[in-house]
């Protein structure tokens, strides 16, 4: 969102800055004269002229440093960007104290993609004029685009109390404190910024984005909402309100504001690579593949619309293909922890259980589970005598599958403490060689080494032949048992036990299955 608006800013204020950045000569002679009809051309729109008159006064005196400026000038603005910074730079050599020549030369090294080299000259320029308004919102700017946000957001409040009601200093000011993760700064000074004007339509977006990092989803709505009220269909607004609707399990009102902005632009990768992940979300695997797709025809090195593609390829049962969109992301992103995940996921629904284990140790850089402890983690080695935590990680299926893996680990010497959710503590206690079972988020006792339940599998090198079998490894606690008993035996009819739903996801709406329940001499039991 901040390249689009960063851009919008340039269209509106390059023409300003540039001519606040000119001086007429006030030496009364002939090239004194040309340049001052030359500077009267330019800003009247006749550039032609104004280089034929900066031309004459070179071939007279070449080292006329205003007329070498104004020449860099309208040859930039004519798209000959190279002679640009050619002439400008004889400029600053003929006359280095002014600090108009510096800060455009850096403005034609930033539209020009040169952006270290842009921030230097404005550098000079601040040392020269050092209470530059422009000059600090440009150096702000050239921070921002080089990653330096700390120096971006010092140039912006100081530009800021040279200019306190400039919006555009606050919006950029809001978004270098949102880049460093400081959303409930940047939030507060997109509010100030709306104080000035509260229809702007690019601020609203921006405060609508700080929100949701917040995970405050109902008020980001309403952000995005107001943007569209003031400029119905703008695209940026519609696309963030289609994301946060998708933040609040809204996959279809989402895909709703999506198809609205894809009217308005049917070619922009990022909103077909959006409405594939909505999409997916409401099981329309193969619309979501032919968005992927037509991302990817036209930026194909986007490794995460690859990784996207992968996981609807995947839900369609076509696992080979997945495996390919993985690797594709992988190849043009190593580090990309997110399509490592994808490809464990997949590598180990085919049986590949010697490389999805391994990849499936990418879940903690894809901050799916991250928990760190002053204790070594465990990788299999002999345990002599050591204790060592082994902590549940994600739902109750998988805390109950792979807790078979305890005895297994108990057998390298140690004695093992258990940690699962607390549901689960009981169910836990009847595990074989587990000393003490631990409630998730009960303190814990002293540990000499820990270990993710669901590493388990990589330390024991799982396949099949490997995987401890021994059953049962859970069982029912005798008390518990005699009370469930008690109940099943005296339920009158067929009896019928109904898993529908996990701990948080995956759950089956019960009105669909309302129907079953009014068959008769049937008792229906949750699972």
């Amino acid at each position: 969102m901040r390249y689009q608006a960063e851009m919008n800013r340039k269209q509106r204020r390059a023409g300003a800055r540039i001519g606040t950045q000119l001086r007429e000569a006030r030496t009364p002679s002939p090239a004194a004269a040309w340049f001052n009809a030359a500077l009267a051309d330019h800003q009247a729109g006749r550039a032609a002229d104004a280089e034929r008159l900066c031309r004459n006064i070179l071939a007279v005196d070449a080292g006329h440093a205003q007329a070498l400026h104004l020449l860099g000038l309208i040859e930039h603005q004519s798209g000959r960007s190279d002679a640009a910074i050619e002439h400008i730079g004889e400029a600053i050599a003929r006359h280095g104290r002014d600090p108009a020549y510096h800060h455009n030369l850096g403005n034609i090294l930033k539209s020009s993609g040169r952006i270290a080299d842009a921030l230097k000259c404005y550098e000079r320029a601040l040392a020269l004029a050092p209470n530059s308004v422009d000059t600090l919102y440009n150096l702000g700017n050239a921070c921002l685009d080089l990653g330096r946000q700390e120096q971006a957001v010092a140039h912006f409040e100081r530009a800021l109390r040279f200019r306190p009601d400039a919006l555009e200093l606050r919006n950029d000011l809001g978004l270098a404190l949102h880049a460093l993760g400081r959303y409930d700064e940047a939030a507060a000074c997109y509010r100030k910024a709306l104080a000035l004007r509260p229809d702007a339509v690019e601020i609203l977006d921006n405060l609508g984005a700080a929100l949701r990092a917040q995970s405050r989803l109902d008020e980001a709505q309403q952000c995005y909402a107001r943007a569209l009220a003031a400029q119905p269909n703008h695209f940026e607004s519609l696309v963030g309100l289609g994301v946060v609707l998708r933040d609040r399990g809204l996959p279809a009102d989402a895909v709703a504001r999506y198809e609205e902005a894809l009217a308005t632009a049917p070619d922009h990768p990022e909103l077909h690579n959006n409405l594939g992940v909505a999409l997916v979300d409401l099981g329309r695997l193969e619309e979501a593949v032919s968005h992927y797709e037509q991302v990817l025809a036209r930026q194909p090195e986007r490794a995460e619309t690859h990784s996207n593609l992968g996981v609807a390829v995947q839900r369609l049962g076509r696992y080979a293909e997945a495996l390919e969109c993985y690797a594709r992301a992988i190849a043009l992103k190593p580090n990309y922890a997110e399509a490592h995940f994808n490809r464990a996921v997949a590598l180990l629904m085919t049986g590949d259980f010697d490389q999805g284990w391994e990849e499936y140790e990418w879940r903690f850089a894809a901050a799916r589970y991250d928990r760190n402890f002053a204790a070594p983690r465990w990788s299999g080695e002999p345990l002599a005598r050591h204790t060592i935590l082994i902590h549940a990680e994600q739902g109750f299926g998988d805390a109950l599958q792979f807790l078979r893996y305890v005895p297994v680990v108990a057998e390298q010497g140690g004695t093992v403490i258990a940690e699962v959710p607390g549901p689960l503590v009981r169910l836990a206690q009847t595990v074989a060689r587990v000393s003490r079972v631990i409630a998730a988020g009960d303190p814990l006792p002293d540990f000499d080494r820990h270990c993710p339940l669901l590493s388990l599998p990589r330390s024991f090198t799982a396949v099949l032949a490997t995987i401890p079998h021994a059953v049962p490894y859970l069982t029912v606690p005798p008390d518990v048992d005699a009370e469930w008993d008690a109940r099943v035996v005296t339920a009158p009819g067929l009896r019928v036990g109904l898993v529908w739903a996990g701990t948080t996801v995956g759950a089956i709406d019960l009105q669909l299955l309302a129907p079953m329940f009014e068959v008769a001499e049937v008792s229906w039991f949750s699972l």
